[in-house]
């Protein structure tokens, strides 16, 4: 996976995580993921099913690093507060590294 398709992806993610129906204090979004995948019979339905499912791929990943680098990727895209001894802009970058073979291993190219 290149660095600006990772990007890419988390960029979908951090949207997918500022919609509004999406709760917050809960981590998933206000619906259930049977209900809100249901097919449409228009593009833009397919595309937006499509996307969330890679937003969801990407959200099981991140949670699925060590706290440090998971805490690293919440502040860096969706600015929350965390402290580090270490850089956060080190962490970050190690925190990408894993991301890309874990959406590898997810079948998210």
């Amino acid at each position: 996976m290149t660095d600006d398709r990772l990007s890419w992806l988390l960029d979908l993610w951090r949207d997918w995580m500022r919609r509004p129906d999406h709760r917050h204090e809960l981590g998933y979004p206000s619906t259930a993921a049977g209900i809100r995948f249901r097919a449409g019979s228009d593009f833009d339905s397919m595309v937006d099913n499509v996307d969330n499912s890679q937003a969801l791929a990407v959200d099981a990943a991140i949670d699925s690093l060590p706290h440090l680098e998971r805490t690293a990727v919440h502040h860096v895209l969706i600015a929350s507060v965390y402290r580090a001894r270490e850089p956060l802009q080190d962490v970050y970058q190690r925190a990408r590294e894993r991301l890309k073979i874990s959406l590898h291993a997810r079948n998210i190219e």
